[in-house]
């Protein structure tokens, strides 16, 4: 078997990036441990020419839809773009944005990836599905960023939203809530739809009731249209908001009703983005730093360069408890 980064990086104890910086002579990495990494890399026989040229000038795309990019109060892609061109600079790597309309066509896709000759691309959120279907046809090393997919073969950065939810809805169960809601459009996304029904699982287990008008299947984020949030009549405690910036609208539509959060209602939501803060009060959110993110994801396309290797990265979220959910 070919020896791969992740042997070097498991056997030094270091990560993948820094087994690349030191094989390719980058910054960052001590003498003493870029030797370490040198001389355990030629005792098992791993080549470092062909990576030394691919160290130099790497062109990399990262590509998403335009509306997860520009959704107002957007803290939660933008900032993983960010990490992650960061982490590409320091291996004198380019990455470059690439937007792609809800309506693009594969071959719009594969005529602009054709421009930028990148060596690879990261495709970050859910691609539509006449896209998704194509993507082998690129013939170009991939990342799947917070999306798990079998087909096409490719690397994968991801949350089990599923797994997510339901540890979610359990903790306002415990901090005895019966009466829970979900806000979140499960047509639009599969993300939503696993934190859907994560949470309907949670109810099922604890054998609590569920009211279809518990559920606003609407990304309330994304108009300025009031919805009024009609569930309220039926006594609901607590609200699970499928992202931040919807939460956000939410506590606006609240406030509108006169309700206090958490006196009369508790707020939850996903992602755990900057928002959470500047929120009053501010926002209990699950979700993971988006500098992990990028950094697995770029150790995911070294490793895929390199060797070929499509690993599927799951990242385990953390719940930040702030002050919008009441125990009863």
């Amino acid at each position: 078997m070919k020896p791969t980064l992740e042997q070097i990086a498991q056997k030094i104890g270091v990560s993948k990036v820094t087994v690349f910086k030191a094989l390719n002579n980058q910054k960052g990495v001590s003498e003493t441990v870029r030797q370490q990494i040198i001389d355990f890399a030629k005792s098992i026989g791993y080549e470092t020419k062909s990576n030394t040229v691919r160290a130099k000038n790497m062109n990399f795309l990262f590509v998403i839809r335009k509306a997860f990019f520009f959704t107002p109060s957007e803290q939660f892609y933008s900032p993983i773009f960010l990490h992650l061109n960061a982490e590409c600079t320091k291996l004198n790597c380019s990455l470059q944005l690439l937007f792609l309309e809800d309506d693009s066509s594969f071959e719009e896709l594969k005529n602009a990836i054709s421009l930028s000759s990148p060596d690879g691309v990261f495709f970050v959120g859910e691609l539509k599905k006449p896209l998704l279907e194509n993507i082998a046809e690129l013939n170009i090393p991939a990342v799947f960023i917070d999306y798990y997919t079998l087909q096409p073969p490719a690397a994968c950065v991801f949350i089990d939203n599923y797994q997510l939810s339901y540890t979610l809805t359990q903790y306002l169960i415990h901090n005895g809530h019966k009466k829970i809601a979900f806000v979140g459009d499960i047509r639009s996304t599969s993300t939503i739809a696993d934190r859907y029904f994560g949470y309907r699982k949670a109810l099922s287990e604890a054998c609590l009731h569920f009211i279809s008008s518990w559920h606003v299947n609407h990304n309330l984020e994304k108009t300025k249209e009031v919805f009024g949030l009609d569930f309220m009549d039926n006594d609901v405690t607590a609200i699970i908001c499928h992202c931040d910036a919807c939460a956000q609208k939410v506590y606006n539509e609240l406030m509108l009703k006169g309700l206090k959060i958490p006196q009369d209602i508790s707020v939850v939501s996903f992602d755990d983005t900057p928002l959470c803060e500047s929120l009053f009060p501010t926002l209990t959110s699950v979700g993971v730093k988006k500098e992990v993110f990028a950094q697995k994801a770029l150790n995911a396309m070294l490793e895929t360069i390199n060797s070929g290797k499509h690993s599927l990265v799951q990242i385990r979220p953390s719940l930040s408890e702030r002050n919008s959910v009441k125990c009863l």
